[in-house]
Formats: C-alpha cells, sequence, structure tokens
C-alpha cells in the first residue's frame, strides 16, 4: 500500500508549496533612524554613510541607515527621548550624553585621565566587554567608539590659572556633571548651554571661555569668536555610535553581527582620521590668528588639585566607584609596562 493516497498527496502539495515560497520570500527591509549634531559632510556623517553603504551591501538592503545630521531631530537628550519612544533608532553620541544613559562612561571623561592616544586605546580595549554589557542592561547597543579628540581650553583671553577662570564666564554643557562640580569647586561663574547655543553665547559675550578639540572647534566655527587655546588639553573627548536593543533586536539575526563588524570598523577609521584631522585643525587654528597659550607646571597643579576633589564629589554621587577603580588600575598597568620596557632599554 503506498505510503501516500491520492487524497492526502493533494492535501500536502498546497503544503509544501506554501513553506517553500515562505521560506524564499526576501527578509523585509528593516530601516534604522539614526540621528547625529554632526553636520552633514562631517566625518562623522560620513562614517555613517560609509555605513549604512557595507550593510545594504552585505544584506541585500535587508538593512539600511536613514541619516538625520546636523540636529535636525534636536539635540542629545531630544535624540534620546525619541529613540526611547521609538521615533528614531540610533545617534551619534558625545561623553555627556552617554553618561546619562550609563553613569560608568563618567569615569572615562575625567579631566587629565588620559595622557595620549595608546592610553586611550588601551583601555578602551580592555574595557570594551564591560561597557557593552553595561549598556546593553540600559537597553542600548553600543556599535563602536569614536574619537571626539583631546580637548582644549579656547579663549578671548589668555586662560592660564585658577583666578583666570574666576575671572570671565565659562560655558558648561548643560547636564553635564563633571563640568557642574569642578566649577562650582573653582568658584567660577559658568553658563549652562546646549552645543548648539555656544557660539551665539560667545557671539554676544555670554560666555568667554570654553572648550573643545581643534577639529570641533573649526567645525562649530567657534574658532572664529576666540583668540586663544590652550597648548595643553583638559580631557578626552569620546563619542559612540548607539542603537536602541528593541531596533537592533527587530534586525535578522543573521545581520545583527554584520552590523556590529561594519559599525565598529567604521568607528574605528573614524576614530584614526579624527586623530590626523585634529593635528591638521590645530594648524588651521593657529594660521587664522589663535594664539597658542602655554600653561606652566605651577598652574597645571592647581588644576589637577581640583580635578581630585572633583573626582572624590563624583564618587560620592553619579560615578560607579567599581568602574572608576577598574581604569585606574589599567591606567596604572599600561603606565608600569611602558616605565619596564623604557628601563630595559
Amino acid at each position: 500500500m503506498p505510503f501516500f493516497t491520492n487524497s492526502s498527496l493533494g492535501m500536502i502539495l498546497p503544503i509544501i508549496f506554501l513553506l517553500s515560497s515562505f521560506e524564499t520570500q526576501p527578509i523585509k527591509a528593516q530601516t534604522l533612524k539614526i540621528a547625529t549634531l554632526a553636520p552633514e559632510g562631517s566625518e562623522w556623517t560620513e562614517a555613517l554613510h560609509r555605513i549604512d553603504q557595507r550593510i545594504r551591501e552585505a544584506t541585500n538592503d535587508s538593512v539600511q541607515l536613514k541619516l538625520y545630521a546636523g540636529g535636525i531631530q534636536g539635540d542629545e537628550p531630544v535624540v534620546l527621548r525619541k529613540m526611547r519612544i521609538g521615533q528614531l533608532h540610533g545617534g551619534g553620541f558625545a561623553g555627556p550624553s552617554m553618561s546619562q544613559i550609563l553613569p560608568d562612561i563618567l569615569a572615562l571623561q575625567l579631566p587629565f585621565l588620559f595622557r595620549n592616544y595608546n592610553e586611550v586605546d588601551f583601555v578602551l580595549e580592555n574595557t570594551k566587554e564591560l561597557f557593552s554589557k553595561r549598556y546593553r542592561q540600559r537597553g542600548y547597543i553600543n556599535l563602536g567608539w569614536a574619537d571626539i579628540g583631546f580637548v582644549h581650553i579656547l579663549s578671548k583671553v589668555p586662560i592660564s590659572t585658577l583666578e583666570d577662570i574666576q575671572s570671565h564666564p565659562v560655558w558648561r554643557l548643560e547636564g553635564e556633571p563633571i563640568t557642574e562640580i569642578l566649577f562650582r569647586l573653582g568658584n567660577a561663574y559658568s553658563v549652562p548651554l546646549t552645543i548648539p547655543d555656544v557660539l551665539m553665547g560667545l557671539q554676544t559675550d555670554l560666555v568667554s571661555v570654553a572648550y573643545a578639540s581643534p577639529a570641533a572647534a573649526i567645525v562649530l566655527q567657534w574658532f572664529s569668536r576666540v583668540s586663544y587655546i590652550n597648548e595643553l588639553p583638559i580631557n578626552f573627548a569620546l563619542g559612540s555610535f548607539l542603537l536602541s536593543e528593541r531596533a537592533y533586536n527587530k534586525i535578522p539575526e543573521a545581520y545583527r553581527q554584520t552590523l556590529r563588524a561594519i559599525s565598529e570598523e567604521e568607528m574605528r577609521a573614524l576614530s584614526l582620521e579624527m586623530r590626523r584631522e585634529n593635528v591638521e585643525a590645530l594648524a588651521v587654528l593657529k594660521s587664522n590668528g589663535v594664539q597658542i597659550n602655554k600653561v606652566s607646571g605651577l598652574d597645571l597643579n592647581t588644576f589637577e588639585e581640583l580635578v581630585k576633589e572633583t573626582v572624590e564629589e563624583l564618587l560620592k554621587g553619579p560615578m560607579p566607584p567599581d568602574t572608576h577603580s577598574q581604569i585606574q588600575t589599567l591606567l596604572e598597568q599600561f603606565r608600569q609596562e611602558k616605565r619596564a620596557k623604557t628601563n630595559a632599554n
């Protein structure tokens, strides 16, 4: 007796056809809406466009990015709110917004923390899993770090001492706890502004002192309203490409690691490009009449003492002590190994 009768075969064939047609259906395209304050044509937006092009090619257009550049979706806190309700899926963020999501990031943003890019790379590589895990616990996927660069004081008059800071209105990024504490403890008059408002603040003398990487000072046009840039940087600024976990989980599983790999690769390329660009930008600032202001070691020590007090207060508040301790340990490890190699030679 045959296994299938004519009648049962007639019932099964449509089911087989339905299953096979289902399996060959193309995956529905997933468009990720990404916002950034970086203007169109900047290195940041170019990196995001490259990610879009590469992920389209790798997934046959099943995953793609739609980019909103130049702050047209609002400043970073607004973008985060839109991500929470699903209007946006991700964005390029700077330190303050990253630390609003994850206070552990504050431990990477402390003044005078890093001395060079080698230290930056060592710490980020050895904390990658830590930050990825903790971001995910908050509902976000970190698709890659990217340098903004070492940050320098920009000013209309030379700023060399704490007394200089106290004598002139200084910009403070609205909602950023490190500068809020630092300027309060230093008895400096600080004006909280969002990044898009700083240029107007400099134009109207609402503030006389700001801070940025050389490349950012040019992109944001702040350099046109200042006369000096301090030779020594005050801290290192980091950015990241963040995606909401909800949006990430909607991407077909086969493509998630592809997106992550492409994004991390392009963010690393962006970091290296920003390092080159910041060197060139410093030369451009000089050629446009911005003078280099040198700070003595004694004056620098005064600022560093103020930073120690700031760190103590941060550890009592938003900055997790375990993360701070881990980063400090990694830095000391790196510096000890470097000293040992130097002594061996």
